[in-house]
């Protein structure tokens, strides 16, 4: 990633701070992410403050204001009156705030842009925070939601562009306000896991009720959540990559055997055979659908702490702010963890819930917390019935009942899973041995990419998170 943002990057910030009175700002840029959170495109944080001639300028009408009010004294003014040059000397009374903003960037070389079909992500992502999430917010007004219940869990975008080779969103960023990275390589505690799924359950029932409520205006919105990755036919490639994945898998009941792994192995290789079409299946469902966040993994879920955890981040720029080094004291501090945000909406989708809750648990916890599974989808299905009924659906426990919910787990859990092989390996490296593969399509190969994860492969994390839930994919009857 460049240590410096594009030109049309660069102008949007511009235009953005000149409304709040830094018409000269100076631009502080740093990587906005970890290496591995981000391969579709670059995200950069960048602390805009008020240049020589905002301070110069802030200083002169000081100076004026000032004067003009010696002046006034001189006259024998008083009263509660304001002049208006008084009034628009208010305007420079405290010199505007450094502002921190995240800008995510569409990479420019071909290969990369393919791979990660950029053009198309952005253009979702464009659409889910201009079109989705406002049509959400709307809905729940009308229905009464008071502003501290309604789902309201993602960043607030400043502006975006999805001109072909120049899109970009820029956000205000969240760190700022006091927001956490969880450690990747950590699998979430009990506490945490029921929060994220909570909340899911929130943004989940407002597709069920929008279906039932405004069915026209859902059905707009839905037309344009087309699948972007598992569009058949795959290409073939595509699947050699999806099938070496589960080889990767069955390699770590290698090398952690238990009892019944051989049954686990079975199940695995006919997966391997399926693997591609299963997740075309598994996005391609159209009975009890709602819009899924689609990429619910650990490094697109941010947290804010009590207010008494805050230390005053809650306004201003958190002096720690940089995402490589928030993810301290996770025992400490997780488990009182009360506000989530979650990022990157870019495969936003319709679809069965499964896609979400799957991907979220497989990819974020491990084999111990899924002894609770049974019990944590209760809770999810007992918040989203809850929701369903404060959005004015009376009946939601006979709209979707817990044992369709267990179908639908049943069927499609094996998205999570899938998404599991493709990214276990890189969740549970710690940051300095990640290959950075962005850097890597620069220049290389897709063919070579492949071999960077080799090394990965045999750290004991990835083996015990591995195994693990292939093992429980097998024990739940997913598999």
């Amino acid at each position: 990633m460049s240590s410096s943002i594009p030109a049309h990057v660069q102008e949007a910030i511009q235009a953005f701070v000149a409304k709040m009175g830094i018409r000269e700002p100076r631009l502080a840029v740093s990587s906005g992410s970890r290496n591995g959170d981000s391969y579709s495109g670059d995200v950069y944080r960048i602390v805009v403050s008020p240049g020589s001639r905002d301070i110069e300028d802030f200083e002169n009408n000081n100076n004026n204001n000032n004067n003009n009010n010696n002046n006034n004294n001189n006259n024998g003014s008083h009263g509660n009156g304001h002049h208006q040059g008084d009034e628009e000397g208010l305007i420079f009374n405290e010199l505007p705030k450094a502002i921190s903003v995240i800008a995510k960037v569409a990479p420019t070389t071909s290969l990369r842009r393919s791979l990660y079909n950029s053009s198309a992500h952005f253009q979702r992502e464009k659409y889910v925070f201009d079109v989705v999430l406002p049509m959400f917010e709307r809905f729940q007004v009308a229905r009464g939601l008071r502003t501290a219940k309604r789902f309201a869990h993602y960043p607030s975008v400043i502006v975006s562009e999805c001109c072909e080779g120049f899109e970009y969103i820029l956000q205000r960023d969240l760190m700022s306000q006091g927001y956490r990275n969880f450690p990747r390589t950590e699998p979430l505690a009990y506490d945490d896991v029921l929060l994220v799924l909570t909340h899911l359950a929130q943004f989940h029932a407002i597709s069920f009720a929008m279906q039932q409520q405004a069915p026209e205006v859902y059905a707009t919105i839905v037309a344009q959540l087309q699948e972007t990755i598992f569009v058949p036919p795959l290409h073939s490639s595509f699947v050699d990559f999806l099938q070496r994945k589960v080889d990767y898998a069955i390699e770590t009941l290698r090398h952690s055997p238990e009892a019944g792994d051989g049954a686990v192995g079975e199940r695995l290789c006919r997966f391997r055979d399926e693997y591609g079409q299963a997740m075309v299946d598994c996005v391609q469902n159209r009975d009890d659908t709602v819009i899924c966040h689609g990429d619910c993994w650990i490094s697109n879920i941010l947290y804010r702490p009590n207010p008494s955890q805050r230390n005053g981040t809650e306004d201003g720029l958190n002096n720690n702010n940089n995402s490589n080094n928030n993810s301290f004291s996770h025992h400490q501090h997780f488990q009182n963890a009360k506000e989530v945000k979650f990022l990157d909406w870019q495969v936003a989708r319709c679809g069965t819930p499964a896609i979400d809750l799957s991907y979220f648990i497989f990819c974020c916890t491990d084999s111990e917390l899924r002894e609770r599974l049974p019990e944590l989808l209760r809770k999810y299905h007992s918040a989203l019935v809850r929701r369903m009924e404060e959005l004015g659906i009376s009946n939601g426990r006979e709209l979707f009942p817990f044992e369709r919910l267990q179908m639908h787990m049943k069927k499609y859990a094996r998205f999570g899973f899938g998404m599991a092989l493709m990214t276990l390996h890189s969740t549970c490296c710690v940051e300095k041995d990640l290959p950075n593969v962005s850097a890597a399509l620069e220049t290389t190969e897709l063919v070579d990419i492949d071999k960077l994860a080799k090394d990965m492969l045999y750290n004991p994390a990835y083996i015990k998170r591995m195994s693990g839930v292939c093992r429980d994919m097998v024990r739940f009857g997913y598999l």
